[in-house]
């Protein structure tokens, strides 16, 4: 796990200067502690930082081939190195390193652009091939690692982050009006975008090549659609099951002890069973849960199932308890080291986890994606609950429940589901992560915010990531469009910048490639039954875990945002949010945000979305305007803002 960076010029002669080379690699010397490197040369400058994994003492990057023609820097981790490394020795080629980086290097000689499908792991690279004169920027599949670039007159600059882009001649930090309007549908930016202007995502399952001054990138990789076949349940079960053993298995590799994120869910304590057995030495768990008062914070305290697991597999067990109190005072740093705002509750507790394991561990298991792929959030019930309306005669479906939809009081549940029932899936889904909707952000926006998006259709862009097919079911596509519109830009984005603040590699074996290959051909019924959400993974892991696991409720690695913000948080959100700062950018309608607050009736939606207008806001004061002082823990106190 690593920090690369680079500039590649038009000109064939051009050599980046080695201070700007050097400011890259220490804005991102958290995501490498352990050794920097450089490489210039005519028309490119790579930059690494490096945090030792696999092969510690050699794997020094940037890496060259044999005659220098060819040199990379990687960020991420190659599981299936050793294989390709015989396969390439068989055929000539000479390794002068352990390091499954060099396999990329030398993998790319042989097979060119079509390297990148022989790959598995995590990993954003640059490789620079001095013969052709061109940039190569990959990104895996599934977007693990971030890969950011931006476009100058005469030359291209990429970094791991956004920060170090920032730090050179000709980047400015200017807000992206247009992502606005997706960061509050969403709760995220999705790629290519970023809310800096200029500056975007290389995205998921896709390359990039500089060549002329010419950028040209393209997809290399896509989720396969499910076809119309006949499957054996226990056979599928039974398949799946050995490919999560050996999937594990192969994300231990390191030459550093190893941990795991545990909640006492599903899929931590899956990871756990499969990896308590293959781990060279004691496992090592980290465990988090939220207090009020002094007290378990309920239905947000999972600590009491996480121990019993962890006492069941005799781990080194590690926990770590959090208050709204202690909120204030790291909110500003946890957006800082995200760099994209992210209205996601679920980075507060990665931020305080993370730090908590970095003390004992370089490596850590979690269970990310599992949900996205096998179908775990209660949304994802919502087609089986329509298929009663389909019975239902075909005028009743159109004018009666459209009618309800319109008559239904907005306070009371069922309003929305009434909305959908009457709508094809692509019509009304915008995943997990839905914030404001349409009508919700018309009203909010100023005369300004709405002049700069009268063009723009948010959510007509969000439609084309549907797969098309009529055969496909509504699962299918709810899944498809999660895993690839949402996952990599919140769920990863949070994993890999939370994680790497503290110089901890996060591995997320639920996201390896041909797991998610897999699971994306199963047919629905395999993912939901009846109400039993991952319903063919739990059958599959049935014999390995205990049975109160896989029958035990949801509760999600979440925080409790809405209670905070009616409650401990709304004094530092309100100070924040009716500052002459925020209303200052004349981006929102002071009238409306003020009924956003007064609102303090428990209600998940108005506290997620008090929660995204204060991200926005930090994160403007932060990178926009230039108030780095908003780290400091005087923040929590009110001050300064």
């Amino acid at each position: 796990m690593c920090g690369i960076g680079g500039i590649a010029y038009a000109a064939a002669d051009d050599v980046p200067p080695v201070g700007q080379l050097t400011a890259m690699a220490w804005a991102m010397a958290h995501r490498g502690p352990d050794d920097q490197g450089l490489y210039r040369q005519r028309g490119i400058g790579l930059c690494f930082r490096r945090l030792s994994i696999i092969d510690r003492h050699g794997g020094h990057q940037p890496i060259g081939n044999e005659d220098g023609s060819i040199w990379i820097v990687c960020n991420g981790e190659i599981y299936n190195h050793h294989q390709l490394r015989q396969e390439l020795r068989e055929r000539g080629h000479v390794f002068r390193s352990s390091s499954d980086v060099e396999v990329i290097l030398h993998l790319y000689e042989e097979k060119g652009l079509d390297c990148l499908g022989l790959l598995r792991g995590m990993f954003a690279f640059a490789l620079w091939d001095q013969r052709k004169h061109w940039l190569l920027l990959a990104r895996d599949r599934l977007g693990i690692k971030p890969l950011y670039y931006t476009v100058l007159p005469g030359k291209i600059c990429f970094a791991s982050e956004i920060k170090p882009l920032l730090v050179l001649p000709g980047v400015k930090a200017d807000v992206n009006l247009e992502a606005i309007d997706s960061y509050l549908t969403f709760r995220f930016v999705p790629a290519p975008l970023t809310l800096f202007q200029g500056i975007v995502k290389l995205q998921p399952g896709h390359y990039l090549i500089y060549s002329q001054g010419k950028v040209r990138v393209k997809r290399y990789w896509d989720l396969p659609l499910p076809a119309t076949s006949t499957w054996n349940e226990d056979a599928s079960a039974a398949y799946l099951l050995a490919l999560l053993q050996e999937t594990v298995r192969s994300h231990l590799q390191a030459e550093t002890p190893v941990g795991l994120f545990l909640s006492g869910g599903l899929d931590s304590s899956i990871l756990l069973a499969l990896a308590a057995g293959e781990a060279p030495v004691r496992l090592q768990t980290f465990s988090l849960g939220f207090t009020r008062g002094d007290r378990p914070h309920h239905g947000f305290w999972e600590l009491a199932e996480a121990r019993r697991m962890a006492r069941y597999y005799a781990t080194q067990h590690h926990e770590i308890e959090v208050s709204p109190h202690d909120i204030p005072g790291v909110l500003a740093d946890i957006i800082w080291q995200l760099e994209e705002p992210l209205g996601d509750p679920t980075i507060i507790p990665l931020y305080f986890i993370s730090r908590e394991a970095a003390s004992d561990v370089k490596v850590v298991l979690s269970g990310e994606g599992a949900d996205e792929i096998f179908a775990g959030y209660e949304v994802y019930l919502q087609p089986w609950q329509r298929t009663l309306f389909r019975l239902l005669p075909l005028p009743l479906k159109k004018n009666l429940l459209a009618s309800l939809a319109v008559r239904w009081p907005a306070d009371l549940p069922g309003k929305n589901f009434l909305r959908r029932a009457t709508l094809p899936v692509e019509a009304w889904y915008r995943g997990v992560g839905l914030t404001f909707n349409e009508s919700e952000r018309a009203n909010l926006y100023g005369p300004g915010l709405q002049q700069a998006l009268r063009r723009l259709d948010t959510e007509g862009a969000a439609r084309a990531y549907f797969p098309s097919g009529d055969y496909l079911s509504p699962l299918e596509k709810m899944l498809y469009f999660d895993i690839k519109y949402w996952l990599a830009d919140d769920t990863l984005l949070k994993a890999d910048k939370l994680t790497m603040t503290w110089s901890l590699e996060l591995r997320v074996p639920f996201l390896d490639h041909r797991m998610v290959e897999y699971a994306a051909v199963l047919p629905p019924d395999f993912k939901i039954r009846g109400k039993v959400l991952k319903y063919i993974l739990k059958k599959a892991v049935t014999g390995i875990l205990p049975a109160e696991v896989t029958r035990r409720q949801k509760l999600g690695f979440t925080a409790p945002i809405t209670s905070w913000v009616n409650n401990e948080l709304h004094a530092f959100a309100a100070a924040v949010l009716q500052s002459q700062q925020f209303r200052g950018r004349d981006y929102f309608r002071s009238e409306i945000v003020e009924e956003l607050l007064k609102d303090t009736r428990p209600h998940p939606t108005r506290g997620r979305q008090i929660f995204t207008l204060l991200v926005l806001e930090l994160w403007h004061r932060l990178f926009i305007d230039g108030e780095r002082h908003l780290s400091a823990p005087h923040v929590a106190m009110g001050e300064g803002i």
